[in-house]
């Protein structure tokens, strides 16, 4: 009987112990961030997304190619 109450208690503190882990895996916060966070990331996103998404400043001009040259030998 000892044995049994001994491995309850272990159980039940392991999954109390892991509820923590498994909201931090999950992404989210505890408390609600504040809004200018949030849009603080929202505008950090778009920038990202937004330089991935144009072209570079000066475009890449396409190498030519090189004459061959015959030598003889």
């Amino acid at each position: 009987m000892q044995s049994r109450i001994n491995l309850s208690a272990i159980l039940v503190l392991a999954m109390l112990a892991s509820a923590g882990h498994a909201l931090a895996q999950t992404g989210e916060f505890a408390s609600q961030p504040p809004g200018s966070v949030v849009h603080q990331g929202y505008a950090l996103q778009d920038a990202w997304q937004n330089a991935r998404n144009h072209p570079p400043v000066e475009p890449v001009q396409p190498r030519k190619p090189r004459k061959s040259s015959t030598s003889t030998r």
